[in-house]
């Protein structure tokens, strides 16, 4: 894994300060550089303790950095990426947070220059408030934080930010940039979408319904809270996103006008089915659950030293919705050729489907319990 000590977090706002108190607070000796054109946002984060440094310029800002984390609004990113890509050191990881990664991650890696790895991500956390006064270091604390790797993603940047964002609470896991456009577009840019829409209609409506609003209770409120989200990065992710948001919308239309064509039919049966498919699907959204050192299991794989072996791996198991707890890489004597891979998941099933699925990419792996009975 690679030694990180000095970060860069370009965009200081909500996220990216959020970012650098909580590596601040993994205890490690970290020296964070913060960088962001509004002046302001820097000399509240640096009175904040949130950066140790304030660097003037982009260049100031990444020159020697290990790691470079992009936390502007999505539209800006690249535009960051080509005022940044002249000072970077050989060896330096750039991520980003932006919440759409196909597009993102293919024209970055053209941008970028050889010897400098970019793994998108994408933190799933968020608040109302917004700017770097709202920043807190538990933000990401049992929140998911996707990482987008490729086939050519090299391995030692991705176990050092897997291991990176782990540590400062979140559950991190791995998927492809198009997998993660397609989900993301589903559970968190639709809702957007219908829940903007449906206060448009209303407040359309209520020009000729004086009392509509007023009579508006908690359904609508609670579907409609996150109309209030900013505009300006909904746009940015609505257009960014728009090949599967408009998917999405498609797929929505259908199952509206098959309820429309029930309602009609007056299908009392057809109706309720929905209404029970829907309530049991919404009660078993997934829970955390603590993490209990009892329940982890630990699972070693030898890999050889070459290009987008992590990834294949990671990916296989994120396919199957398996959270990793924790994941190293080191030396052995006994596979002089790479690596020991050592994966930590949760719970005795898990860790059974995640060696199937390790196997099945083609790979040898060995399962233990952490805490032998």
């Amino acid at each position: 894994m690679k030694n990180i000590k000095k970060i860069t977090v370009i965009g200081l706002g909500l996220i990216g300060g959020s970012l650098a108190l909580s590596l601040k607070n993994t205890g490690e000796d970290f020296i964070i550089t913060g960088y962001d054109i509004e002046g302001e946002a820097m000399n509240i984060a640096k009175y904040r303790n949130i950066i140790d440094v304030v660097a003037i310029d982009y260049k100031e800002a990444v020159t020697d950095a290990d790691l470079i984390i992009i936390a502007t609004p999505l539209s800006k990113i690249i535009e960051v990426v080509e005022h940044i890509k002249g000072y970077l050191k050989k060896g330096a990881i750039i991520t980003d947070v932006g919440s759409a990664k196909e597009k993102i991650v293919k024209r970055v890696s053209e941008i970028l220059p050889e010897g400098v790895f970019f793994i998108g991500g994408h933190p799933m956390a968020g608040s109302e408030n917004e700017g770097v006064l709202s920043a807190t270091p538990e933000l990401f604390r049992n929140t998911f934080y996707i990482l987008t790797p490729t086939d050519t993603t090299i391995t030692e940047p991705l176990v050092t930010l897997h291991s990176l964002f782990t540590k400062i609470g979140a559950k991190v896991i791995s998927i492809n940039p198009k997998e993660h456009d397609e989900n993301v577009a589903l559970i968190s840019h639709l809702p957007h979408i219908l829940s903007t829409n449906l206060v448009d209609m209303i407040d359309d409506k209520q020009k000729k319904m004086k009392n509509l609003f007023k009579l508006c209770a908690g359904g609508f409120r609670d579907m409609t809270r996150i109309a209030a989200a900013n505009i300006k990065m909904w746009l940015d992710i609505s257009l960014e996103n728009k090949d599967e948001l408009i998917k999405s919308i498609d797929d929505y239309i259908k199952y509206l006008i098959k309820f429309k064509n029930n309602l009609k039919k007056e299908n009392s049966e057809s109706i309720k089915k929905h209404y029970i498919k829907a309530q049991k699907a919404r009660i078993n959204l997934p829970k955390y659950i603590e993490k209990d050192i009892s329940k982890l299991y630990e699972l070693r794989v030898a890999i050889p030293d070459k290009a987008g072996v992590l990834s294949e791996i990671t990916l296989a198991i994120s396919s199957h919705g398996i959270n990793i707890e924790d994941i190293s890489i080191f030396h052995s004597t006994e596979f002089s050729d790479g690596g020991i891979l050592k994966v930590l998941i949760q719970g005795e099933d898990a860790s059974k489907i995640t060696k199937e699925a390790i196997e099945k990419a083609g790979y040898e792996v060995s399962v233990k319990k952490v805490l032998s009975e």
